[in-house]
């Protein structure tokens, strides 16, 4: 064999063996980088469980200048408003100059367990139901009103979905447990304290979020309601795009 050919394959096994050393390192030390911004980010105790998955090649990543294919999921996070949800974000790539570098593609989803609803019904329903549950893909959510001098447990269906970035609320069924009342018996007894309740509407939420995050879709299922959002790719180098969103 040439020893010309000789020297370029111990080069490129010498390279695949730095490679595989690079690309060990990065994925034992990625993760836990990770974890500790994640934790500090969101105030979160160093016991706090965060998974950080890595796609892909981490060093060819790297070479590019960052993290790519992550996914982060976070249990138990705090999010808005009371509200504590299983919080999960991917991306293609993330740069390791987050200060200045766009992120590809990244998103984040929001699982609301049915038992952790409460705060998001009482926003939904601008304070009138109290209580709430799942049944299939729509929210049921319910209130007990004094109506025609009886205690009258009211309950109503509502399907949720997403309109331009807002949240828009259709109610499809309403209900006077245990009485034979009509809806529109319902809103005249009550005064029109069920509005909320009987009306298709349209809410704004972008306050309740930060400037450079969009909502995307909701999905309501038996154990609970998921909320699929994007964010802008300079989320994380933009202050701006981190402060509170508006509604205007």
């Amino acid at each position: 064999m040439p020893r010309s050919l000789k020297v370029i394959i111990a080069l490129v096994v010498s390279i695949g063996v730095l490679a595989g050393l690079g690309e060990w390192g990065l994925r034992l030390l990625v993760p836990g980088i990770v974890e500790t911004q994640v934790r500090s980010k969101l105030d979160l105790p160093k016991s706090h469980p965060v998974d950080v998955e890595l796609g892909g090649s981490a060093l060819l990543h790297a070479i590019r200048g960052g993290v790519g294919d992550i996914e982060v999921d976070i249990p138990d996070a705090p999010v808005v408003d009371g509200v504590t949800a299983t919080l999960t974000f991917r991306a293609d790539q993330v740069p390791f100059a987050v200060t200045t570098g766009d992120i590809e593609n990244p998103t984040a989803s929001i699982y609301v367990p049915a038992a952790n609803l409460g705060p998001v019904i009482s926003m939904l329903t601008s304070g009138v139901a109290d209580t709430g549950k799942t049944s299939g893909g729509d929210l049921v959510v319910g209130r007990t009103i004094d109506a025609l001098g009886f205690q009258v447990p009211i309950e109503a269906t509502l399907k949720l979905s997403v309109e331009d970035g807002m949240v828009r609320v259709e109610p499809t069924g309403l209900s006077a447990v245990g009485f034979d009342l009509s809806a529109e018996q319902l809103a005249a007894a009550t005064g029109g304290l069920l509005d909320p309740l009987l009306s298709s509407r349209v809410m704004c939420v972008s306050d309740k979020l930060p400037a450079g995050v969009t909502l995307e879709q909701i999905r309501v299922t038996t154990g609970g309601a998921s909320v699929d959002v994007s964010l802008t790719p300079d989320f994380l180098s933009n202050a701006a795009q981190r402060a509170p969103g508006t509604c205007e």
